[in-house]
């Protein structure tokens, strides 16, 4: 038998008032999903999703998502760097129509041998009438990866 404990949370409707446009992956208070209240919040939260699903992942949407994931860890040579950018370019403008990519820039141990990562990605992007911003995706060499 599997139990459940519910845990009250006091003046959740006294925190705001305000209908938030999404939920971000970091948790919030309380455990709760953290509420998105601005455009250029919510786009990276949409491009993270987007970027770090598997094709074929997401339940009734087979061709939502990358496979940025399975070539992440890739052996770093000269061609892995289009294989990405062509990797992530498709995705992006078929999903995500209203984010323009600016460039986007990988950086590997072949580029630079001091460098703590296997593989850095930097995509730069822009939402029409707001501001340009960017989001980086780092895979160390125990297999970890960080989004930022």
């Amino acid at each position: 038998v599997m139990a459940y404990r519910v845990v009250p949370v006091n003046n959740i409707g006294a925190v705001t008032n305000n209908i938030g446009l999404g939920v971000a992956f970091s948790t919030g208070t309380h455990g709760l999903f953290s509420s998105i209240y601005t455009t250029p919040l919510q786009v990276k939260e949409n491009l993270k999703s987007l970027l770090l699903t598997r094709v074929g992942e997401r339940w009734m949407q087979p061709t939502f998502g990358t496979n940025l994931l399975n070539i992440i860890f890739e052996p770093a040579i000269s061609e892995l760097k289009d294989d990405i950018i062509d990797l992530l370019t498709a995705p992006i403008n078929y999903w995500l129509p209203y984010v323009t990519i600016g460039d986007i820039n990988i950086i590997t141990n072949e580029d630079d041998p001091m460098m703590i990562y296997n593989l850095k990605i930097t995509i730069n992007y822009s939402v029409q009438n707001f501001s340009t911003d960017s989001i980086t995706f780092t895979s160390l060499t125990d297999g970890t990866l960080s989004v930022e």
